[in-house]
């Protein structure tokens, strides 16, 4: 059960959890509007969750990216994910469908609210009371980067992008057949990595490469 801290004993916060709000938030930690903690429910009519991967060729240092001629979007490859299909399944195949690019998953240092299974407490740091903290930050694991939320112009519903980080070869052909009948025209662009960011059409995106780009230095890739 998710621990849920009272108004009254709630503990103080550490600088990392400082951090992240002010960064998720684009507002500083003192300055989070009391509408920001109310509880909200999207019955599953009016919700979409949508997966996608930041697929990256570590030993080229480049990043693949999508762009649509018909729209002009650049963006990075994401979609719905199946019923019945996990999250991070759904990211690797909608990475694949729309890039024809074979990708397997990469485990990095991502700093994850997720709780530490038994064998990895040795390696999660602890509070000056000898407890884990609720950040993990020394484990390698295939967790979410980043998720991004927004009400959806279309369908009104709200919708949740997770995205995860995938590996790739950029010295190879795309594989043909991949994509649907909609997303034949997509065009795919292996970029620099510092430079990928740059050219998404949506600000949230270039935001979801540089904190995976972050993630990957953590874990000792030289990108």
């Amino acid at each position: 059960m998710e621990k849920v801290p009272n108004g009254t004993g709630r503990r103080g916060h550490t600088q990392l959890e400082h951090e992240l709000a002010s960064r998720g938030a684009t507002l500083s930690n003192n300055t989070i509007p009391p509408s920001e903690f109310l509880v909200r429910c999207a019955p599953s009519a009016g919700l979409i969750v949508s997966c996608g991967c930041v697929i990256v060729d570590p030993a080229a240092r480049k990043v693949a990216i999508v762009h649509d001629p018909d729209t002009g979007i650049t963006q990075l490859p994401k979609g719905r994910k199946n019923i019945g299909e996990d999250i991070h399944a759904a990211a690797l195949r909608e990475a694949h469908e729309e890039t024809g690019i074979p990708v397997a998953p990469l485990a990095l240092r991502v700093a994850t609210r997720a709780t530490p299974t038994e064998d990895m407490l040795p390696l999660v740091a602890r509070t000056p009371d000898g407890f884990p903290e609720d950040v993990t930050t020394a484990v390698r694991s295939c967790e979410p980067v980043a998720v991004c939320h927004h009400r959806c112009p279309g369908t009104l519903a709200y919708k949740l992008v997770f995205w995860y980080v995938a590996r790739g070869d950029s010295s190879l052909r795309p594989v043909d057949g991949t994509k649907e009948a909609w997303e034949e025209h997509y065009q795919v662009e292996w970029v620099g990595a510092r430079a990928a960011a740059g050219r998404m059409s949506v600000a949230a995106d270039g935001e979801v490469i540089q904190k995976a780009i972050e993630d990957m230095v953590a874990s000792g890739y030289d990108i």
